[in-house]
């Protein structure tokens, strides 16, 4: 099971959107899915994906093309809810794919200079191509998501890599067929 909250979350206090979560809150509602209790009887596989990173030049773009006005978000602020998605993990020993630092890692970011994403710093065109609107992924997005998950499951949980698992069905060239009916009619 994935959790992957906190990009909606992570909306800057008092914004118009109302979508502002405090950080301690968030932090909490991770700990109260992870702990639920329809979640705990299941045994799930937990995984954890920390918010992506924002880019502030095509966030406010959207904003405005929706006649907003303001900023919403910011790189920083984000950065703090993927860090606290990252210590929620550690916190209860459930897996974290840290999806904000592996696009801050291929963004070319460099410990303690300015976030890609950022209006303080030159456009970045790799957050470009993974946000489609500056916070929401892409299907690039997606695709460095699913690349990330797949990596994941074949090192910790092999037994549940697509190719060792087992058809629920039977592949095509053995799964009964029926016969196609006449067309003619009566």
């Amino acid at each position: 099971m994935m959790i992957l909250f906190g990009a909606n979350d992570a909306c800057l206090p008092g914004s118009d959107s109302g979508q502002h979560v405090p950080l301690e809150i968030y932090q909490n509602n991770l700990r109260r899915i992870i702990r639920h209790p329809s979640i705990q009887i299941q045994s799930p596989h937990l995984i954890l994906v920390t918010p992506p990173p924002v880019n502030e030049y095509a966030c406010e773009e959207s904003d405005a093309a929706k006649g907003i006005v303001g900023t919403r978000r910011t790189a920083e602020h984000t950065m703090a809810y993927a860090d606290a998605c990252q210590r929620v993990g550690d916190d209860l020993g459930v897996t974290v794919i840290d999806l904000w630092s592996c696009c801050m890692r291929i963004a070319k970011h460099e410990p303690g200079q300015r976030l890609p994403g950022s209006k303080q710093v030159r456009r970045n065109g790799y957050l470009d191509e993974v946000l489609s609107d500056g916070l929401h992924l892409s299907p690039a997005g997606y695709r460095t998501l699913l690349e990330l998950t797949m990596r994941h499951i074949q090192r910790v949980w092999p037994d549940q890599s697509p190719d060792a698992l087992a058809y629920v069905h039977p592949p095509w060239p053995v799964a009964p067929k029926i016969e196609p009916q006449d067309s003619e009619g009566p």
